[in-house]
């Protein structure tokens, strides 16, 4: 990131975030957001867009879209400042004083930075900006659809006269050469003729910006963004994709799920890529059918996975139990969204870690893992296949939607530097049953027993969700009962000994304030970190991904070592903060937050402040809830 400027305001080059709005799945919200995504990448540019909105109705509700654009790998995505607005709403309603066409205006006008850019279609009517504009943004009214339809005849580029707009007034690609290339690509095999349609499109939009340039007398809107050296090829990927590409990669060829909100871009990502690796995708006819598959397809000897939210994990409870009864290895995928209930689907919260480690009835071996950025979604689908073949148990992989549905790029070295070999644990082959009779369940020092896939001769054992012996055969024998139990359960020590991780530690924890988290808190976290620290205040910022078994020989004597204990996670009562008190005994304070929208970093800042100004305990941060609704601006989903 740099300025520039001299006798004139200054001009921030490649540091911005930019919001697009619309109405969804009619204006095309995302269609914006990722093409100039794929153009900024290509670039050499830095993108993360983690705050995805998007509402759980079909169509009407109101969608957004930020993006943070940088010359370096975006530490988070910041506060909820965008510094350009693109509202492209066009219709009007003049039965209502506040029109809810202008819904993006209406909700993140007043969030937009002080000297920021407004560009809003304006095909039948302009808006009264007079409030922003006294705040010095520049704004830009576009009649996007009306060039579109009038002009061009072609309803369909009004985006496109959108984004050769922006590219304007960006000053990025001013020869088209990345968004000719874009166009290539995607329609070149319709014929030219679209792609010159295109490219036309583009170029009323910038000449639109240009004359209101000129009237102003403006030379620059303040914000640029300029092309760097491509050094290593990038992918420009969200949490869902790299989780998938982990998984196909850790060796999982069956997959399972139903269809639900946020998780169905994996089961949509596994169908198409997975059959291209041998293996398969299935979409159950309910929740328990697609774990109850998943189970089968492990018990077969393949590495399977399951995939679903809140509510479809709640359905698979007792399956839990049949695969830690079994010792059945299982991967069973939790990309958390707000709830309880069916809640809002399409918001995202860390609602379901008390799910993953104690739902079921009894005591089932299991191990509980949480991604926090989209890298650990790809380096966590490897240990979570390696630690259930291993054990022989569920294990949960925890994503959340702002995970699921984020974006960034890595570049393509960072998934062949980080893949790992595929390596089979305790499966017994023809030569290793010969001799003494095979006990699928024989106790061992580990707790982990030998397995066979059926078939294998000489590996004939007994399957069955109730207690049993060595052999597989049901029991109610007390010594017997008490013996497997604790086999069981003594793979979660060897585990404890052998492959539970730390928490990542960021900073010196010897007596500072130590900022806890888990899942997508983490860049929020560590933002806060280093705001904390340019104001004066030095803290430890602590992240975890191992949850269950909870490590407590290596998690108590870290936590003690600070002044404050402060946990950060987006739900109610604070999940992990109860889990480290019983654990560890260890008094936390807690920032909560869980009105659906995700943790900005001055929620952490000043959350943060306040525990350690007045000595609360508790800090709920998010919008306060308006002492009346109005029903002419919805709050949507």
């Amino acid at each position: 990131m740099s300025l520039k400027g001299k006798g004139r305001r200054t001009v921030v080059v490649n540091n911005m975030k930019l919001l697009v709005g619309g109405v969804q799945l009619r204006d095309g919200v995302t269609t914006i957001t990722d093409i100039l995504g794929k153009m900024f990448v290509r670039a050499g540019l830095h993108i993360l867009a983690m705050e995805k909105g998007y509402a759980s109705t079909i169509y009407g509700a109101h969608q957004y879209d930020p993006v943070v654009v940088s010359d370096t790998p975006p530490l988070s995505w910041g506060d909820d400042h965008p510094d350009i607005l693109v509202s492209l709403e066009f219709d009007t309603n003049p039965d209502v004083p506040v029109q809810p066409n202008r819904d993006t205006i209406l909700r993140h006008g007043k969030n937009l930075t002080d000297n920021g850019v407004l560009l809003y279609d304006s095909t039948t009517s302009t808006v009264d900006t007079s409030d922003l504009e006294a705040r010095g943004i520049k704004v830009f009214p576009l009649p996007a659809r009306q060039i579109a339809l009038r002009e061009l005849k072609r309803e369909v580029v009004k985006n496109t006269v959108v984004t050769g707009a922006l590219l304007r007034l960006l000053e990025f690609d001013m020869d088209y050469q990345l968004f000719g290339q874009y166009l290539e690509e995607r329609f070149s095999k319709r014929g030219r003729e679209i792609v010159d349609l295109n490219l036309e499109a583009a170029r009323r939009g910038r000449a639109v910006i240009e004359e209101v340039m000129k009237v102003h007398g403006w030379t620059t809107v303040g914000y640029r963004l300029e092309g760097r050296k491509v050094e290593r090829p990038a992918l420009l990927v969200n949490g869902n994709e790299a989780m998938s590409m982990g998984a196909i990669l850790a060796g999982c060829r069956y997959y399972a799920a139903y269809p639900i909100t946020p998780a169905s871009s994996i089961l949509e990502y596994m169908e198409a890529y997975l059959p291209k690796y041998g293996g398969r995708a299935i979409q159950g006819q309910n929740e328990r059918e697609s774990i109850r598959a998943a189970i089968g397809a492990s018990v077969a000897g393949v590495r399977a996975a399951v995939g679903s939210s809140g509510p479809g994990i709640s359905l698979k409870v007792e399956e839990f139990g049949t695969s830690g009864m079994t010792e059945t290895p299982v991967v069973i995928i939790n990309t958390q969204r707000a709830g309880p209930s069916t809640g809002m689907p399409t918001k995202s919260e860390q609602g379901d870690l008390t799910l993953a480690v104690v739902g079921g009835h009894g005591d089932i071996p299991r191990i509980v893992l949480a991604a926090g950025t989209v890298e650990e979604c790809y380096t966590l689908a490897f240990e979570a296949f390696d630690l259930a073949d291993k054990y022989q148990c569920p294990v949960f992989l925890l994503s959340d939607l702002a995970l699921a549905d984020g974006r960034k790029n890595l570049p393509e070295e960072f998934f062949t530097q980080n893949r790992r070999p595929v390596v089979r644990h305790g499966l017994l082959r023809e030569a290793d049953l010969r001799g003494d009779g095979y006990r699928r369940y024989a106790m061992t020092e580990s707790g982990i027993s030998p397995r066979s896939v059926p078939g294998t001769p000489g590996g004939i054992f007994k399957m069955t969700g109730s207690e049993h012996d060595e052999a597989g055969l049901v029991t109610t024998d007390p010594p017997k009962r008490k013996a497997m139990y604790e086999k069981r359960q003594r793979k979660m020590q060897t585990y404890l000994k052998e492959d539970v991780k730390p928490p990542q530690v960021f900073g010196t924890p010897d007596g500072v304030p130590l900022l806890v988290g888990w899942g997508s808190t983490k860049l929020a976290i560590l933002d806060a970190q280093a705001r904390l620290r340019a104001e004066g205040l030095e803290t430890c910022a602590i992240h975890f991904t191992h949850l269950w078994p909870f490590p407590v020989h290596l998690v108590r004597p870290l936590l003690q070592r600070g002044s404050a204990l402060i946990v950060i996670e987006g739900n109610y009562n604070g999940q992990l903060a109860d889990l480290i008190q019983q654990e560890c005994l260890l008094e936390t304070k807690r920032i909560l937050k869980y009105n659906g929208r995700p943790f900005y970093t001055s929620d952490v800042t000043g959350g943060v402040r306040q525990l350690l100004a007045n000595g609360t305990r508790v800090v709920r941060v998010g919008e306060r809830a308006p002492e009346v609704m109005l029903e002419t601006v919805p709050e949507g989903d």
